[in-house]
């Protein structure tokens, strides 16, 4: 039976509510039909998608700031998010290092001063459709955890991990790491650097493909609250019934 403090939307609800929201939130600043579908995965495969959106509102609401890019040796690129919400640039950024690995056999991106880093998920099921291995690290000094998505096989989901630790990479506490190849080994060889012999997996790849089934069965369960907060701000691009809009119509 149904809770009635909840409502069960199909994904392509969702996914259309989501796509709205992003585009009332940034109209053509940045790709917001990309952004939606990165936060439907996550909520699509257990994860807390719409809850980063909704915890992500006072950063994604602000005037968009600048981001720095830098390439500091080949293959490997470096992203200064000053503070920012991965969201609006975690695809095109990871689309750098998917496409050193595609080109050379490997590529890295770092991204220094982010929050919003479970969005990276998104990068590894892109990564898996090229048939390359890859994993995401990062590393949070506030919560004391270090997190790691490894995509062990282009044939699977990624195998999520959590250690209660911090381990401190080289751009700081609040940097992610995302690294793809074309050969398992290299990948194997940064997780492994990090990650105990034997650790349990937090989610495996296995139950994420479990719960996107039974999102695809059953829909995704949304609270009355979330369903309006989210729809309050789709909701900015009706256009308000003026004589004004009345005449433009059918234009």
């Amino acid at each position: 039976m149904t809770d009635k403090a909840d409502l069960y939307l199909s994904l392509n609800e969702l996914r259309a509510l989501m796509r709205r929201t992003y585009e009332a939130l940034y109209h053509h600043g940045y790709d917001f039909a990309v952004m939606a579908r990165s936060c439907l995965w996550l909520e699509a495969h257990g994860l807390d998608g719409i809850g980063l959106i909704i915890r992500s509102l006072p950063d994604l609401e602000t005037p968009a700031r600048e981001i720095k890019l830098s390439e500091p040796t080949y293959n490997h690129f470096l992203l200064e998010g000053y503070g920012r919400c991965l969201i609006p640039f975690v695809n095109a950024s990871a689309d750098l290092a998917i496409a050193g690995a595609q080109t050379n056999g490997f590529g890295r991106i770092d991204f220094l001063n982010i929050f919003g880093r479970l969005n990276i998920f998104a990068a590894l099921k892109k990564s898996a459709r090229f048939n390359l291995y890859a994993a995401a690290i990062w590393y949070d000094a506030t919560e004391g955890r270090t997190h790691i998505l490894w995509l062990k096989s282009s044939k699977d989901l990624p195998d999520y991990y959590i250690l209660n630790e911090v381990h401190h990479g080289p751009w700081g506490e609040s940097g992610l790491s995302f690294l793809c190849s074309t050969t398992a080994d290299v990948i194997t060889k940064a997780v492994s650097a990090i990650l105990p012999e034997g650790h349990a997996p937090y989610k495996t790849g296995r139950q994420f493909s479990q719960a996107y089934s039974a999102a695809l069965d059953s829909g995704i369960a949304v609270s009355h609250q979330t369903y309006a907060q989210l729809n309050k701000i789709a909701d900015r691009l009706l256009v308000p019934s003026t004589d004004a809009s009345r005449r433009g119509a059918g234009e």
